[in-house]
């Protein structure tokens, strides 16, 4: 049994099962006179119409139509679609071929580019569509005027995962980039796309159980990353979905540690399909660098966007998060360690004392010595701790700012941690509170008196994410001239 778009040949066998299957199938749905009635508007001509503007598809059967079906616009609406005409001959029913049609309907480009499917379902049809996943539109389960169930099934976003096999890379990109000829019309270019991509990091976007995007990465240098080809159906252009895929993407070149990353299209101005390409990019907030014209060729010059995956230092304050679970094995490397500490000894202290000094524990045995006396544990599964030291020295009029000077110092080595893609937490009541956790821990670096440790901040990748605390509302906390003055107020 294959499944096959209708072609106009088929309309007088498509109009004659319609008709077969009302009259052996449907006899409990609706009285005799009413059925004959609507066996008589089931023409061929009938069928031609309704193929004219939906997308219409026949189940074959050793060269005959056994079964029908179809999907369109659910008037006219570009995000929901309705089927329509599902029929199954009586003697085949039962054998699995109406739900192929219907899966077959929910993958096709009106069914992908759906939020939420409708159809109308006769009596007897009831059941076999709430098997698929099809509830009563508006909670309403009784029939209506033409005695028909109103159905719906709302259709989930599209999801994304990365996908690691080289064949389902190749068979993806294959589908995806030949059903847009407008941006892939060479097959050269096109074929080495194909075959390159099964090396590269691969994301893929599926929806209704059938591919409908997909967004290769590959390396261009040490801190690098090109945006080698991305794909999108044309159903799904605009809806979000190019933007995920790139989500996900820049997600795993941020966690790889790369810096940067750039992207190639045709300079803005020559072609509109191009000159959406390039609004497309420009919107993900990649910036033009600079236009090439010897990359291609000259009728089709090479923009070069670049997009810095680091964040601004605002954007690492708003998004820095603790975290309180588990960490991955995976050792920091020393040059990372330098710099978060770099970045404490970098914050101001008052009077420039510098009061504050670190040390950082990478080494297992030491980790498993100071892991030995926290109780209850904390952060013992993190393969590198910091250790924050103070000591208590008068700055200006006998006053010591050594707490002010280490918060700094803190929060500074929290916001360099989380951009390079770390997670941490402050620890410090846990380990100064009557039990003297901290001292302990001092006795273990070999820290001298006159230094008191007063806090320890794990470091490691994160083997889970960060909880997001509920912060008050910035009118609760933060005003404009006076206490409880909002700028309204003013």
């Amino acid at each position: 049994m294959i499944i096959r778009k209708f072609t106009e040949q088929d309309a007088q066998a498509v109009s004659e099962l319609i008709i077969t299957t009302i009259r052996i199938s449907n006899t409990k749905d609706y009285p005799v006179e009413l059925m004959e009635e609507l066996v008589k508007t089931e023409t061929p001509e009938h069928v031609l119409q309704r193929a004219s503007w939906t997308h219409f598809y026949v189940a074959e059967e050793a060269g005959k139509i056994i079964g029908c079906g179809a999907i369109g616009p659910y008037w006219g609406k570009e995000d929901e679609s309705s089927l329509f005409t599902i029929f199954v001959h009586p003697e085949w029913q039962g054998k699995g071929i109406g739900r192929a049609i219907v899966e077959t309907l929910e993958k096709d480009e009106y069914g992908i580019r759906a939020n939420r499917i409708e159809i109308p379902a006769s009596i007897t049809g009831l059941p076999f569509y709430r098997k698929l996943g099809y509830g009563f539109k508006d909670g309403k389960d009784t029939v209506d005027e033409e005695q028909l169930y109103r159905l719906e099934k709302q259709i989930e976003a599209p999801v994304i995962r990365q996908v690691e096999d080289a064949e389902e890379k190749s068979r993806i990109a294959r589908e995806i980039l030949e059903a847009l000829p407008e941006w892939f019309e060479v097959p050269e270019s096109r074929e080495q796309y194909i075959r390159e991509c099964r090396k590269w990091f691969f994301a893929a976007a599926e929806r209704n159980g059938r591919a409908v995007g997909f967004l290769c990465l590959k390396e261009t240098g040490k801190v690098t990353v090109e945006l080698a080809v991305t794909g999108v159906l044309k159903a799904l252009h605009r809806r979000g979905t190019g933007r995920a895929l790139f989500e996900a993407a820049k997600a795993y070149a941020v966690a790889a540690g790369y810096e940067f990353m750039q992207v190639k299209t045709v300079a803005e101005g020559l072609y509109e399909d191009y000159d959406r390409t390039n609004r497309f990019y420009q919107g993900l907030g990649f910036r033009e660098l600079e236009v090439i014209p010897q990359v291609w060729d000259e009728d089709n010059p090479c923009q070069i966007y670049v997009m810095s995956l680091r964040k601004s230092p605002w954007e690492q304050i708003m998004t820095r998060r603790s975290y309180r679970g588990k960490y991955k094995p995976d050792r920091i490397p020393r040059e990372d360690m330098r710099t978060i500490l770099e970045a404490g000894l970098a914050a101001p202290s008052g009077c420039n004392k510098q009061t504050t000094s670190l040390v950082a524990v990478d080494d297992p045995e030491i980790l498993k010595q100071i892991n030995a006396v926290i109780d209850p544990p904390v952060c013992e599964t993190a393969p590198a701790m910091i250790c924050v030291l103070s000591q208590r020295i008068n700055a200006f009029r006998d006053r010591c700012f050594a707490t002010q000077d280490y918060s700094a110092a803190i929060e500074n080595m929290l916001l360099t941690i989380s951009s390079l893609g770390y997670g941490s937490c402050w620890f410090e009541g846990h380990i100064t509170d009557e039990d003297r956790i901290c001292d302990r821990i001092a006795e273990i670096l070999n820290v001298p008196e006159g230094y008191d440790l007063v806090c320890i901040l794990p470091v490691g990748k994160m083997e889970g994410e960060p909880t997001v605390p509920k912060k008050k509302p910035f009118a609760e906390r933060a005003w404009f001239n006076g206490f409880g003055k909002t700028e309204e107020m003013e």
